[in-house]
This record gives C-alpha cells, sequence and structure tokens, in this order.
C-alpha cells in the first residue's frame, strides 16, 4: 500500500512528490490500459489522461489510503471512455521489447526455440484476454493483475461485491474457453490461470 504521507504531501502542491507517484504507479496504469484497450498509443493516452485527472482532483480524495482504488476507477473510466468512442479498438503487433516488459515476470535465459514459442503464448494469452467482453475483461484484470481485492473492484466498478465474483467466475471461466479453443496449454489449477494472466 502507498505512503499516505506521500499523498499528502502531493495533495498540499509539491512537484516532486507527483513525480513519485507517477513514477510509482505509470507503468501500472500503462498495462492496465492496454490490457483492456490492446492499442499500445491509446494506452498511452490512457496514462496521461488519467495522471491529468489525478493532478487536478486529488485534492479532493479525503482518504489517501483510498488512492489506489480511486487511481484505478479514473483508468477504468478513461479505457470505457476510449471503448465507447472507437468502439472497436485496432489490433496492434507487439515489438519484443515492449512484449516483454508489459505484463510476465521474467522466468530465467530461454534459448531461441524457447523463446518463441513463448512469445507466440503470451500473444496468445493477451489475445484471449482481449477477446473476452469489457465487464469480465476489466474484473480479471484488477484482480489477478493489479491484486485488488473483491471490495476494491467493487468500489472501483460501482457494483456490489457479489457481482464482482459472479463476472470473476465467469470471467475465468470464459478465459479458460478462450485458452482452449486458442491452443494454450493450461491445466485446471487456479494457481495456474493466475500465473499467466499476471
Amino acid at each position: 500500500m502507498i505512503d499516505s504521507s506521500l499523498i499528502i504531501s502531493v495533495q498540499n502542491g509539491n512537484k516532486y512528490a507527483f513525480k513519485t507517484l507517477f513514477d510509482l504507479y505509470e507503468n501500472k496504469v500503462f498495462r492496465t490500459a492496454y490490457l483492456m484497450l490492446r492499442d499500445k498509443q491509446y494506452a498511452e493516452d490512457v496514462v496521461q489522461d488519467t495522471f491529468l485527472q489525478v493532478y487536478l482532483k486529488l485534492h479532493s480524495l479525503t482518504t489517501p489510503e483510498a488512492f489506489e482504488v480511486w487511481l484505478y476507477k479514473i483508468t477504468i473510466n478513461q479505457c470505457t471512455n476510449f471503448i465507447n468512442k472507437v468502439k472497436k479498438v485496432s489490433i496492434v503487433e507487439l515489438d519484443e521489447q515492449f512484449e516483454k516488459n508489459l505484463i510476465y515476470p521474467k522466468r530465467g535465459q530461454y534459448d531461441t526455440e524457447n523463446k518463441i514459442i513463448e512469445k507466440e503464448v503470451r500473444q496468445k494469452i493477451i489475445d484471449c484476454i482481449y477477446s473476452l467482453s469489457v465487464k469480465y475483461r476489466n474484473v480479471l484484470i484488477l484482480f489477478y493483475y493489479n491484486e485488488m481485492t473483491i471490495f476494491q473492484i467493487s468500489q472501483i466498478l460501482n457494483c456490489t461485491e457479489g457481482t464482482v465474483k459472479s463476472r470473476l467466475f465467469y470471467g475465468k471461466k470464459k478465459l479458460k474457453k478462450v485458452f482452449i479453443c486458442s491452443g494454450v496449454s493450461i491445466n485446471d489449477e487456479e494457481e495456474d490461470i493466475n500465473y499467466e494472466i499476471q
């Protein structure tokens, strides 16, 4: 959890504190937006718009401890605005460096063949996540990638915890089905699905 004193410092107009805040969350906001929108340029636009909103409205946040929930709510809203505006987001190819740093943890050294296979699997996983409807996509991304709790997600999406649990349950089922249809190898262990999404 972020140090509340940093949030308070930003609220008091400390520009260096805002830069620190930006550095801490830029990557997370970008990767969240990319998974939602499947477009690098749109994701970069969301980062800019999100942090502009943070800069302009952070003074209105009365509970510094709630910053992360507040930030992701802005991020999801900005993504939703893009989806509504564009309707169908274009699909772009990931260059190797961008892909390597996007979602997945480092797994050690691989030979050339394994790197090629892993790149293909990662691409399929990203395609699978993007193929889901927005209501399932945002819950899965927030829960698995951003490690938000059910309660936090309900606050971000303005819905009940029961709704979040339901979307998470059906989202995982839909994602597994798409994984299988796309030829991504998984087993029935929930933690394995979690690992792929992270």
